[in-house]
């Protein structure tokens, strides 16, 4: 890790030799592996480029709290909202949905003859493309609106959105349940309605509808893997090289893209399964659309709450 910019008295040069700390939302270039960016990021002007993902900004000038990571204000308090009830939610939707992710994996197969492999092969990549856009979707919404404040969803779903932005290595720092809780909940229902056809249908009709339910138990794998995926995005050190392997060759979402999406005030490139889908996302102005007839409709300005968090001095 590179050591952290030591803050400066306001007004104080840094002096000769020396680097001023980086501005908030500045990354470096990864230290390993080939990291392309996809879809044509390179087009799009970025600070993101050039700073480390772990190097932390200068201090506030009052408050004495920095203006992004661990130690940032808005950050801990973010962290201490964390609580033992949501823990359990998250260990039980885990539990629940790798047993049924079981259970329907060994069905599939049973079910699965060699003349659906053109059609298991077109619904497995549509899975994943439905899976990249719905991911794009949920963490629109989840950035771009709503406010931790909000009753139920508001701590338990919009707090570690607002905590990245301000923290965005605290999900590093999340172990397996922490950092998959969520997306597995998100996936029981249709994981138990999977389950409900396998024990209710009659063979014939199972044999028929593998492929559709081939397409949705890829929606689903990816779906409950995106967190995951979205966490190696942030790893720098001590990832495995078949990771590494699919960032590189953008199967999955590789880290130098998503830094694109990690440069304030977090507006584009929301698609963080695989990210294939967010270059002609932004071509289109898809999220800009949409944010504009929202507020055109409602007044609310988008990402006001998550500004509110970052500008936190104490």
């Amino acid at each position: 890790m590179l050591p952290r910019a030591a803050a400066l008295a306001p007004g104080a040069s840094p002096g000769p030799g020396r680097l001023s700390p980086p501005p908030a939302g500045f990354e470096e270039e990864e230290p390993r592996g080939r990291a392309m960016a996809s879809g044509g990021a390179e087009n799009i002007p970025r600070r993101a480029e050039a700073a480390g993902p772990q190097a932390e900004a200068a201090e506030e000038p009052e408050g004495g709290s920095r203006r992004w990571g661990a130690q940032h204000a808005g950050a801990r308090e973010l962290a201490e909202l964390y609580s033992p009830g949501k823990r359990l939610q998250e260990w039980i939707s885990v539990i629940l949905c790798f047993s049924l992710i079981c259970f329907n994996f060994y069905n599939l197969l049973f079910y699965l003859r060699l003349e659906h492999t053109p059609s298991v092969i077109v619904g497995i990549f549509a899975g994943v493309i439905t899976a990249d856009f719905l991911s794009g979707l949920f963490h629109w919404g989840a950035d771009t609106w709503g406010s931790v404040e909000l009753p139920i969803v508001g701590k338990a779903f919009i707090r570690p959105f607002r905590e990245h932005h301000i923290d965005p290595t605290a999900i590093t720092r999340h172990d397996f349940i922490e950092t998959n809780g969520d997306n597995c909940f998100m996936t029981l229902v249709p994981l138990a309605n999977m389950a409900y056809k396998f024990v209710s249908f009659s063979p014939e009709a199972l044999y028929e509808t593998c492929p559709w339910e081939c397409y949705v138990f890829a929606l689903i794998i990816f779906i409950t893997m995106t967190n995951q995926i979205h966490k190696w995005s942030h790893t720098y050190f001590g990832l495995p090289r078949w990771v590494i392997f699919l960032q590189d060759w953008h199967v999955i979402l590789p880290r130098k893209h998503h830094r694109i999406h990690h440069v304030s005030p977090h507006e584009t490139y929301f698609c963080i399964t695989t990210g294939w889908l967010n270059y002609p996302l932004e071509k289109i102005r898809f999220w800009r659309c949409l944010e504009n007839i929202i507020q055109g409709v409602t007044g609310e300005k988008p990402r006001a709450d998550d500004m509110k968090w970052a500008q936190k001095i104490k």
